[in-house]
């Protein structure tokens, strides 16, 4: 029996619903791969949260120092806050408070510019303004914002002492303004960073990749899925129609040896592979090529390692599939197990969710699948992920995580064989 005869003919009889499964996941993949390599285009990886504005009432009831404070704190706090209007009453101030129209209320005393001035220029200690609404004190129900505009108002009661105390002369008014165009020429804002780690070696900046590059690597490790799926779907298929009682009957007349026919199988399993493989390639090229930069924005030197990185795990994958197939089970028990094998890699590899997110335990454990290495490999060979990314490859790196598929495609091969050997001898 011609063994990648009967394999071919046992694929082209399935050959329309791979094509769907093929046709869906490559969609599906690279609309994700689209939408990740855009919303990480940029210099860097950093996400800046602004706190919300709080909303702010100012009463200034120094007339004998001219509402001097009043004003310097209603410049300074405009930037960071809502400054509102409030009636000078107690009724008006209580309703404030409890309808929330306000977050913080604002009272500067009658004289509080004179007492000020003295104890800034003497080093005293400061006089209090008088605070209320949901930011004042420690209570758990002052809204983030609110405090964070205490905060402000007490630094920069702060800075106009200095300022103050660095010149003798300076007045309250003169020193608030000295103040805020410090802040202004800083550029000060409250900020907090989320950033992806880098480890890009070199002198190449980070985020020099144009678009059609991010895109390019970023559908490329999308591409696990469909790639994991449609190559074990084949494997399967063959794997399947071999291991019917019938054809292992005429396997076992075949005066060729047993493991001879299931390199053959093997065989027709990779070729079959490596034509996802070049399937998927174009779709990733077809993605990049509409973005930014074009095919040009890719490089030369990462689309080459990353090609090389990708069928090397479609190897891989065709080698578990083999795997699989040896372990005689039903084909729904071997459906399921793709399934679930494919899912878990899909998540726990970083083509979804970037690996640097991922918490160490989780990573440890995704560390042993070879899915988590060739992501790995197709951001190598663009420098690495996030604001790494620079279009230079990690060398080092790349061959680690290629080595490390290759290896795992041998003991998927080896440990298959010998399940074959045992099952064929147990018969």
């Amino acid at each position: 029996m011609n063994t990648c005869k009967a394999a071919w003919l046992v694929l082209r009889a399935n050959m329309f619903q791979l094509l769907v499964y093929l046709l869906a996941t490559g969609v599906m993949a690279a609309m994700l791969g689209i939408g990740i390599g855009l919303a990480s285009d940029g210099d860097d990886q950093t996400s800046a949260y602004e706190p919300p504005a709080a909303s702010l009432a100012i009463i200034d009831r120094d007339s004998a120092g001219g509402h001097a404070t009043g004003a310097a704190l209603r410049s300074y706090l405009s930037f960071s806050a809502d400054i509102v209007d409030i009636e000078d009453s107690t009724q008006a101030i209580q309703d404030a408070i409890a309808t929330d129209y306000v977050d913080v209320i604002v009272i500067v005393p009658q004289g509080y510019t004179a007492s000020f001035t003295k104890a800034a220029r003497t080093q005293g200690t400061l006089p209090a303004l008088s605070l209320a609404g949901s930011g004042n004190g420690t209570d758990s129900t002052g809204s983030a914002a609110a405090r964070m505009l205490t905060i402000q108002i007490n630094g920069f009661l702060g800075s106009l002492k200095s300022a103050m105390l660095a010149d003798q002369d300076t007045s309250l008014a003169q020193a608030a303004a000295t103040v805020a165009k410090a802040r202004a020429e800083s550029g000060q804002s409250v900020q907090v960073a989320a950033a992806a780690p880098s480890h890009a070696h070199g002198s190449s900046a980070a985020g020099s990749l144009t678009p059609s590059g991010r895109v390019f690597a970023a559908t490329l490790a999308t591409m696990l899925y469909p790639l994991m799926l449609n190559i074990a779907f084949i494997v399967i298929v063959i794997i399947t129609a071999f291991n019917k009682p019938t054809t292992m009957r005429r396997v076992g007349v075949s005066a060729e040896p047993g493991h001879a026919i299931w390199a053959q199988v093997l065989l027709v399993c990779c070729g079959a592979s490596a034509v996802v493989w070049l399937c998927c390639i174009g779709v990733a090229i077809a993605c990049s090529a509409v973005c930014q930069g074009g095919l040009a924005g890719i490089g030369w030197r990462p689309l080459l390692f990353s090609l090389i990185g990708t069928f090397v795990f479609s190897l891989t994958v065709s080698a578990l599939g083999f795997l699989i197939g040896q372990c005689r089970v039903s084909t729904a028990a071997m459906n399921g197990i793709v399934n679930t094998v494919t899912l878990a890699s899909a998540f726990l590899s970083g083509a979804w969710l970037p690996q640097w997110l991922m918490p160490a335990s989780l990573q440890a454990f995704a560390r042993l699948l070879p899915g988590w290495w060739y992501v790995d490999g197709v951001y190598e060979a663009f420098g690495g992920q996030g604001s790494a990314m620079t279009g230079t490859p990690d060398i080092g790196r790349w061959a680690a995580a290629t080595g490390l598929m290759a290896l795992f495609a041998l003991a998927f091969i080896a440990v298959g064989l010998a399940v074959s050997r045992f099952a064929t001898r147990r018969k």
